[in-house]
């Protein structure tokens, strides 16, 4: 079920999404988000997200993040450099060029994910994937529990920065990737994500 109503307040929404999704604790608000598809068009807001059932990394852990503050959680979100497509399996489904893509890896992007912390440690939520792609060996973390960190969706090869205007923070990095890089980052983004719609 999604939160159709673009008028709603936004806690409201977040209310609603969670009764939703019958979300009583930190696990079952993790899955619900993390279950929503991957779908990456630009469209960074957790508004998108509740209205349309998808999105990609940030708009996906914004919304972790605001439903958890909701519960009265503490919780954060992180951005993090890396090669996106360095950690992605190859699916004889997927087209040619993201196949190509994902072999030959170089794909810079910076990733978001949610550092939760409970009355023990901090605990790194990563609600990338959606079940869909389990069969194709995506680290989907279907079995979380709420002990322990997920695995992360990229790995992490420069500074993790954390953010409360995630959307910004995302914009001034993706500013300094060359021309180059960014074509490269889109033209990738793009042909996973309608690999992911065409599965689902």
């Amino acid at each position: 079920m999604h939160i159709s109503d673009a008028t709603m307040p936004y806690d409201l929404a977040l209310d609603a999404f969670i009764a939703s999704h019958s979300a009583s604790d930190v696990p079952a608000i993790y899955h619900a988000v993390r279950k929503l598809a991957y779908f990456s068009n630009g469209e960074r807001s957790p508004e998108a997200v509740m209205r349309t059932g998808r999105g990609a990394c940030t708009a996906k852990h914004i919304l972790l993040r605001d439903l958890l503050r909701r519960r009265g959680e503490m919780a954060e979100v992180v951005l993090v450099s890396g090669d996106f497509a360095d950690g992605i399996p190859q699916a004889a489904s997927m087209p040619a060029p993201l196949r190509a893509m994902i072999r030959d890896a170089g794909v810079a992007d910076f990733h978001c994910y949610v550092v939760w912390q409970n009355a023990e440690q901090a605990v790194r939520l990563d609600a990338t994937w959606p079940d869909v792609l389990a069969p194709y060996g995506f680290p989907v973390n279907i079995g979380w529990m709420g002990f322990g960190d997920t695995v992360l969706a990229i790995s992490p090869n420069g500074a993790m920065q954390r953010a409360e205007d995630v959307i910004d923070a995302k914009a001034q990095l993706l500013l300094g990737l060359s021309v180059d890089q960014a074509a490269k980052r889109l033209r990738f983004l793009k042909l996973l994500s309608d690999w992911i719609a065409s599965i689902s």
